[in-house]
């Protein structure tokens, strides 16, 4: 199993919203902190963008695309040294899937997303990701390109379908974007994502990814991966930040917080499908990850009460 698309596909964005916006004149728009992640491309034109944090102005032109996941505020402008407007005023009222123009249009055109989660998976996915993903190889860009040239010209035409085109693309560009950047940066990065850049650590996390429930230990794992058990764990922990178990703990926990989510999800069954020997130990485990018993976490999903998300469990050993 890829890793990267289980992680994607389970992350379910509940919604996309999707519009172009071509820019006129000086400007400079403030978005606030959100959910989820941000996608933006640019069609024509240039900009500029800094993020709340981050003293660094990164220019952007046509061909650039950039992720913005660490859900903090930021700033797109033509200049920088302008007062910033709210993106409120700007955008409140405007139909999803609309083109619009502001201050006349002429000076940059691009095409937004803002994909929002449904799943801790999106955290696991997000979290460890820089505060700007970019792809900066030339043959990359040329093909994101095409696929903001299709999304605004189907957003322009409106012809029958158009959201759900736009939404797919969207989607296909926000993947392509995290597979490029992987390929341009896993060197030297730590994380699970970055990880998956090296065959053996990557053949070790799809293991975990396709069986959950098997009874993996280091031994097995470093197996998998064609390399002695201390040869392994050192290298995932060094590649991944964690140990192989800790790794493991943190998947099942957050397979169990989905299932534990959806109607009428029993705790012993969930515990037999990640492969805990008996409830009161799955329910230890969870308690350890979630702060709270899997019962109580179940009752909490199905009143609509804010849950927590297992991205940094405590717990599991990484010398099993």
């Amino acid at each position: 199993m890829d890793p990267l698309s289980e992680v994607i596909r389970q992350s379910k964005p509940r919604s996309i919203t999707v519009g172009a916006t071509d820019v006129g004149g000086d400007t400079a728009i403030r978005f606030p902190a959100h959910e989820g992640a941000y996608l933006y491309c640019v069609e024509s034109g240039a900009c500029v963008l800094q993020v709340e944090g981050d003293d660094e102005l990164m220019g952007l032109g046509a061909g650039d695309c950039v992720v913005l996941p660490s859900g903090r505020s930021f700033v797109l402008a033509t200049d920088p040294h302008l007062q910033p407007v709210d993106a409120a005023v700007v955008f409140d009222g405007r139909p999803n899937g609309s083109v619009a123009a502001y201050r006349g249009g002429g000076r940059c055109l691009m095409f937004a997303a803002h994909f929002e989660f449904e799943s801790g998976f999106s955290r696991f996915l997000l979290s460890g990701l820089d505060t700007v993903v970019r792809v900066n190889d030339a043959e990359a860009k040329e093909t994101l390109r095409e696929a903001i040239n299709q999304m605004i010209d189907e957003l322009q035409r409106g012809r029958p379908g158009c959201e759900v085109v736009v939404d797919h693309l969207a989607h296909i560009a926000l993947v392509k974007i995290l597979r490029f950047h992987l390929a341009e940066v896993a060197h030297g990065r730590t994380g699970w994502l970055y990880a998956l850049a090296d065959s053996r650590m990557g053949a070790a996390i799809a293991a975990m990814h396709d069986a959950p429930s098997r009874r993996w230990t280091v031994a097995t794992l470093a197996s998998a991966s064609a390399m002695s058990r201390t040869a392994f764990a050192t290298r995932f922990k060094t590649t991944v930040g964690k140990a192989p178990m800790d790794y493991l703990t943190q998947l099942r926990m957050l397979m169990a917080a989905k299932r534990l989510a959806e109607p009428g999800a029993r705790v012993s069954v969930v515990a037999q499908d990640l492969g805990y020997e008996s409830e009161s130990s799955f329910s230890a485990a969870f308690k350890r990850a979630m702060g709270m018993p899997p019962r109580r976490y179940a009752q909490s999903a199905m009143h609509g009460v804010s849950l927590p998300n297992p991205v940094n469990p405590i717990g599991g050993s990484g010398d099993s």
